[in-house]
Formats: C-alpha cells, structure tokens, sequence
C-alpha cells in the first residue's frame, strides 16, 4: 500500500471543509428553533452566523452563535404573518 501524504495547504482545505460542515450541522438548531416559532429573522441570521463561525473558529464560535440565536428566537414574539382586519362600522 502507499502512504497518503498530504501538503499543509491540502490540511488547511480539509479542516476548512470540516469546519464549515460543523458549523452547518450547529446552524440547523436555530433554524428549526427560528422556523417552529415563526422567527424567520433569527433562524436564518443563526444558520448562516453559525457557517461563518463555523469556517473561521470551528466549533469554538460555532456553538455560541447557534446557542444564542436560539434563545433569540424562543424568547422573542413572532410577528403574526396575517393583516389585521379593519372593524366593520355598526
């Protein structure tokens, strides 16, 4: 069998690719957090903070962004989606 050799800038790719899957898996849980309470605002601000962390500090960043869009969006009040009906005159 022959060795697999890699070179430093094939390693840094990798943990890239690694670093940014991870912090895609921690941005599902504010998305589904955000999307279930009707916050689109923080599910989409937490899964994309998360890739970006993710990428740049790997799950050091990763976790605390999705963690606190997360409380965000259980602890905010969504906006309701349907108008408001005007009141009919009597």
């Amino acid at each position: 069998m022959q060795d697999i050799r890699f070179t430093f800038n094939d390693l840094i790719i990798y943990f890239g690719i690694a670093n940014t899957v991870l912090g895609l898996l921690f941005g599902l849980f504010p998305l589904v957090v955000g999307l279930n309470r009707g916050n689109r605002k923080y599910a989409i601000l937490g899964l994309v903070g998360s890739i970006i962390g993710g990428f740049l500090l790997s799950v050091v960043l990763a976790v605390p962004i999705a963690l606190m869009f997360t409380v965000l969006a259980l602890r905010s009040t969504a906006v309701p989606d349907k108008p408001v009906e005007p009141v009919q005159p009597a």
